[in-house]
């Protein structure tokens, strides 16, 4: 089997490659095929059981033999938008999407009927997408004013701690990884791992419980959320993928690989004082280490 991985180049790219480098069963016969707009991506070496193609190539993989291909959920803007990508990952509940899923405005909508009465927050979202701001205040001709087309409006939330929850229910009962971070252009800088018995964890199950009782394909699978707490304590959802996180490849040291978890498989839990809970890390400090969670 081929999984295939789109916009492989990012940081999700080197996640997904890890994760397959480091699983259990690494005489499974599979490939992870990483793809990637870049014309230079191809040129680069690959270990092992890992090739890396044009985006091209990947599409015309999946037109030759589709029954040999699966999409790996690392990047959703490519079964967002490539059809054939779309369809492919339809065919397996663990991977299959709605559009609406890449709908912020919708998604928030939704999600605060169907969680109401939980611990997690949806944070109040207007319904207009097409909005024309001015200043509140004299203004003179257009200064300040502005339009903002295909938008997601929702009120300001004055954050405390932000969070990245990634999560596997691939089997019948979920299995939490939570992340208090602190980023840099977007991506993890600085993290520390929340514990299962945190509030942040239990909020996090209570929340994708009251969704798969009414939209089941959404929290099927490999999946992450991101979070923010107020200086209250209240907790607010952010965002939603069916993907795994850019960073997730820090689950590692905490016994979780997707590719194992569709497997029915275990990963090893890095043992010793590396990658304890409430301790900060740099993201590069589990690259460094990465030797100490082979099987």
């Amino acid at each position: 089997m081929n999984y295939l991985v789109f916009e492989a180049g990012g940081r999700a790219g080197l996640s997904a490659e890890l994760f397959f480098v480091n699983r259990v069963n690494k005489d499974d016969g599979n490939s992870l095929v990483l793809a990637d707009m870049d014309t230079t991506y191809p040129l680069c070496p690959a270990p092992a059981g890992v090739i890396r193609v044009s985006e091209a190539e990947a599409l015309a993989m999946i037109a030759r033999d589709a029954s040999g291909c699966t999409v790996f959920p690392a990047d959703e803007l490519a079964r967002q938008g490539k059809p054939a990508v779309f369809e492919l990952a339809a065919r397996n509940p663990l991977t299959a999407v709605e559009s609406w899923f890449f709908n912020k405005r919708d998604m928030n909508n939704r999600l605060a009927a169907v969680t109401k009465g939980c611990t997690i927050r949806i944070p109040e979202t207007f319904s207009l997408d097409d909005v024309f701001m001015r200043p509140n205040t004299m203004s003179a001709g257009s200064h300040g004013v502005g339009r903002l087309a295909d938008t997601c409006i929702t009120r300001r939330v004055e954050i405390s701690h932000e969070y990245v929850v990634d999560i596997n229910w691939a089997g019948t009962e979920p299995v939490i990884y939570a992340r208090e971070v602190r980023l840099k252009n977007g991506y993890d800088k600085y993290l520390r791992f929340i514990g299962q018995e945190s509030k942040v964890t239990r909020a996090v199950d209570e929340f994708i419980r009251a969704i798969r009782a009414l939209i089941p394909l959404m929290v099927t699978g490999v999946f992450h959320i991101q979070l923010i707490e107020d200086p209250a304590g209240e907790i607010y959802f952010v965002e939603y993928s069916k993907r795994i996180s850019g960073t997730s490849l820090v689950n590692l040291f905490r016994g979780y690989n997707p590719f194992d978890a569709f497997a029915g498989e275990r990963t090893p839990v890095c043992s010793g004082s590396f990658a304890r809970e409430g301790v900060w890390y740099r993201y590069e400090d589990f690259i460094l280490n990465l030797n100490s969670i082979q099987p």
